[in-house]
């Protein structure tokens, strides 16, 4: 019955989204869920404080997008098909249950899509999202069906067991977080997908892959050595050439998930450091990550209902129309690159101490991802802020999307205080 809570819970917060103090609700939850140490299981469901942290990173952002649509009527089904599968693979102790939910998930994402788009080039951001998932995805049930006697991740963990099959299980979710290469699917279902699968995919779908691997990493850890320097350099090398290619960005979506692509970049290279700091700094970094750049699509999304358009150039001067959302646009950004007191700053501590640990030739890549991340950070507040407008005033957002841009700001800031939440 205990493992039923996080459903019964998650489906309060739907039907009482209204209510501010639902958040607050969910805030003691994961506290006093710290405090005693939740770690229970059956036959089926387990739950331990990677499975705590990313289920109420799910009920969080479900809560929020569901607070900020303003065409929830035409989303609402996917949104909660989407929570529901989310929270029960996160809750999976069987390895068939885990693959067939984890798979399931991507049907009413790909409805999100496709269905509530505006551009006609969501039907090919669809195609990409279900050609490089799917495609990465089969050979992990061949690994799968390698455990078909003991397919309990408790019980393979438990007694080291060690597979061969190394990058069998490993593709799935490097295609997932995803790993630079075989990242293109990612920025194109962004941009073409409405608001709410921008937010739903930045917040929570991509942390699925981390997810996988830090649950994979016990069963794989004597055979994926020699491999990972090589995915680590590969992913801070890709996280440098797209904060590069957000330089140059004019598309605030495409911007925006070009930087999600970096921040999941040093995700990985974390966890293939295997060692228990880099472990926290990458859930860390998921759990930040998840909610600084939904709130970013969430604004992104604020200007082109009142402008139309998501440009760089031809947005301008909101600081004389609507100085709230260029107070907000600062806070969000200063999140983006790390600056104190958020989360963001503590993840990336840990991620570069990790690294250092690793290899000290990490921090000289580490320092170009920063310096970059910075650059185009910036950039994006003063083009977007700064510059005269030839537009009238604009008439203000509701109330609502200010208050969900809160509700994304409390976990960031007020965490810092309790970081052993996120710790195994």
């Amino acid at each position: 019955m205990k493992l039923m809570f996080p459903i019964m819970f998650s489906s309060f917060l739907i039907f009482n989204y209204s209510n501010f103090t639902v958040l607050i609700s969910l805030l003691i939850f994961i506290i006093i869920s710290n405090n005693i140490k939740m770690l229970i299981f059956n036959k089926f469901m387990f739950m331990d404080q990677l499975s705590l942290v990313l289920i109420s990173l799910t009920m969080i952002s479900i809560l929020v997008i569901i607070m900020s649509s303003n065409s929830l009527k035409y989303s609402f089904m996917m949104i909660s098909s989407i929570m529901l599968i989310l929270i029960l693979t996160f809750l999976s102790i069987n390895l068939f249950v885990f693959y067939i939910l984890f798979e399931i998930v991507l049907i009413p994402t790909l409805i999100l899509i496709t269905k509530s788009g505006y551009q006609p080039e969501r039907l090919q951001a669809g195609l990409y999202f279900m050609m490089y998932t799917i495609f990465a995805s089969l050979p992990l049930l061949l690994g799968i069906l390698h455990f078909k006697y003991f397919p309990n991740m408790i019980f393979i963990s438990m007694n080291c067991y060690q597979t061969n099959f190394t990058m069998i299980f490993l593709i799935a979710f490097l295609a997932k977080m995803p790993m630079f290469l075989i990242h293109l699917w990612l920025p194109k279902a962004h941009v073409e997908a409405p608001v709410e699968g921008s937010m739903i995919l930045a917040a929570v779908l991509l942390k699925l892959g981390g997810y996988g691997m830090i649950r994979f990493i016990p069963m794989l850890y004597s055979k994926i050595i020699p491999f990972n320097m090589w995915i680590s350099s590969i992913s801070i090398i890709g996280a440098i050439i797209t904060s590069m290619n957000c330089i140059r960005q004019k598309d605030l979506k495409s911007l925006i998930a070009h930087s999600s692509v970096a921040h999941m970049g040093l995700v990985l290279a974390s966890i293939m450091t295997f060692s228990n700091m880099g472990m926290n700094g990458a859930i860390i970094m998921m759990f930040a990550h998840g909610m600084s750049s939904s709130a970013l699509f969430l604004m992104v999304n604020m200007i082109y209902t009142k402008h139309h358009t998501r440009n760089i150039i031809m947005f301008k001067g909101p600081w004389s129309s609507f100085p709230n959302i260029s107070f907000w646009w600062f806070l969000f950004i200063a999140s983006n690159i790390s600056a104190p007191p958020s989360i963001n700053l503590a993840s990336e501590i840990f991620i570069l101490m990790s690294l250092i640990n690793n290899n000290y030739l990490m921090m000289i890549p580490f320092i170009f991802i920063s310096l970059m991340t910075s650059i185009f950070s910036i950039n994006l507040f003063l083009n977007s802020s700064h510059n005269i407008s030839n537009t009238k005033m604009s008439s203000n957002s509701e109330n609502k999307i200010f208050l969900c841009l809160f509700m994304h700001m409390i976990p960031l800031i007020f965490f810092i205080l309790k970081l052993d939440i996120f710790t195994l």
